[in-house]
């Protein structure tokens, strides 16, 4: 089962700062990442669905090096009794 998913939603015009039509973008990936963004029309909002969706794979790997390198700190922080929790 594809867990991809998107919602293009059409912003009403209360707003000032933003001129004419705008589309709220709400996407999720097949590893269960969100991103928001804003659209000036749909096709726009199509094309950035897909673009974000084709770089799952490498979102996934930079996330997976994120998380690895926190934990390494949160390692060594616990080893070293001169470093004290804030």
């Amino acid at each position: 089962m594809n867990k991809r998913k998107y919602k293009i939603t059409p912003l009403i015009k209360h707003t000032k700062s933003l001129e004419g039509d705008w589309f709220k973008v709400q996407i999720w990936n097949e590893y269960g990442h969100y991103h928001c963004v804003y659209e000036r029309n749909v096709l726009d909002a199509s094309n950035y669905i897909m673009d974000w969706w084709n770089q799952a794979d490498e979102l996934k790997k930079s996330k997976d090096l994120l998380s690895k390198a926190i934990l390494k700190c949160k390692e060594i922080d616990s080893k070293n009794p001169n470093l004290r929790e804030i």
